[in-house]
């Protein structure tokens, strides 16, 4: 090529001067540049040109400052930095529920002149390859799992994916970096009944919590109600011991006093002395009495009290 180069740049001045003269060089040096011009080709990072001389591959063009020969040379480009292709796979899963899969696959070209070659001339569309590989893979995976079961499989999906995906690219001079499953959609009513089962199990989770606390706390009063009334009637149970010998004292002493007195008078008199005891409170706390029938309350009371006399 850079034989050719050089010959076509001497023939330039050299046949125009000969047509034309001294006036023909110019012509000739005009020429010169523009064939410099036509066979610049400055290169980008991370890029190549493959080169096709009379429309067969020749060689392959690296970063920085290159040349070619214009008319006769034509240039291809290669990307191979790390492209991003984002994919959305419909399937049905093995409960006949509609589920949308979003993946990302990330690839390059592998950076040899093999690889180059088969990623121009081997493949023409890249991307409709690793769409149709996804497709064919997902579906029939999918298809294994109920929609419950989708969502936990979704670093089983990619791995198998991958694994395909990898093999198909480098047939091609392509390498597979990573392939991730971003998003899973089910159907828009599937996902509504999902909502309301998890809304359903929530609510119940929180009856069962609440019913539990009210449980707990009627069994606390309970045992404190049991309690209170335990310690209610030992108390009244101690007072009517307590009155009961206070009575008893109170006849024990007062026969003691008067050997002639019955049991009716002594009854009489306690009587007398504890509605005195009682008006005597009424007067301090300004309360109201309610008078009963005194005969019946003397007729019963006496006959107690005799009764208890008796028995000492």
């Amino acid at each position: 090529m850079k034989i050719v180069l050089m010959v076509l740049f001497v023939a330039f001045p050299l046949l125009s001067y000969i047509t034309l003269g001294f006036d023909g060089l110019i012509i000739g040096f005009f020429l010169d540049l523009l064939l410099l011009m036509l066979g610049v080709r400055v290169v980008r990072q991370n890029t190549v040109k493959l080169v096709e001389f009379l429309g067969k591959f020749n060689r392959i063009l690296r970063p920085g400052f290159n040349v070619i020969i214009p008319f006769f040379e034509w240039t291809k480009d290669q990307d191979l930095y790390k492209k991003n292709f984002k994919v959305f796979v419909d399937g049905l899963t093995g409960d006949n529920v509609s589920v949308g899969i979003g993946l990302n696959v990330v690839y390059f070209v592998k950076n040899d002149d093999e690889s180059i070659f088969q990623s121009v001339y081997e493949i023409d569309d890249p991307e409709m390859l690793i769409r149709a590989t996804i497709d064919e893979q997902l579906r029939s995976m999918v298809s294994n799992f109920t929609h419950k079961e989708i969502y936990t499989k979704r670093n089983e999906m990619g791995e198998a994916i991958e694994e395909a995906l990898r093999i198909k690219l480098n047939q091609f001079g392509y390498t597979l970096d990573s392939i991730q499953v971003q998003d899973i959609q089910l159907d828009e009513l599937v996902l509504k009944a999902l909502n309301r089962i998890v809304e359903t199990e929530k609510m119940k989770e929180a009856a069962l919590n609440e019913a539990e606390a009210k449980r707990i706390t009627m069994v606390k009063e309970a045992e404190a109600d049991k309690e209170s009334k335990k310690l209610l009637g030992e108390g009244m149970a101690e007072q009517r011991m307590a009155i009961s010998q206070g009575f008893k004292d109170s006849i024990e002493e007062i026969k003691a006093s008067d050997t002639s007195l019955t049991g009716k008078d002594i009854l009489k008199f306690l009587l007398d002395s504890a509605r005195i005891e009682t008006l005597e409170k009424v007067g301090k706390n300004n309360s109201k009495i309610i008078y009963l029938n005194e005969n019946l309350e003397a007729t019963s009371g006496a006959s107690r009290v005799e009764k208890f006399l008796a028995d000492k």
